[in-house]
């Protein structure tokens, strides 16, 4: 990464599909003020986010297995 470069055009933010019980625990956790990374959120370089946003819509642990090289 260049030192111009801002991080934000270099990685992006993916939100995948939680199940019931770790959607319950995301919102209790948001209730209590809880601050840190959330379940089923992850970080992509550019070059991978497109695919990783392809995949949103799954839960995050198929997501991301669908993702790893084989």
């Amino acid at each position: 990464m260049d030192e111009d470069q801002d991080l934000w055009s270099v990685f992006a933010l993916v939100t995948f599909e939680l199940s019931a019980e770790e959607k319950a625990v995301q919102e209790a956790r948001n209730r209590d003020g809880w601050v840190g990374h959330p379940t089923g959120t992850e970080w992509f370089c550019v070059q991978h986010a497109p695919l990783a946003k392809e995949r949103s819509h799954l839960h995050w642990r198929t997501a991301l297995s669908e993702l790893k090289p084989p």
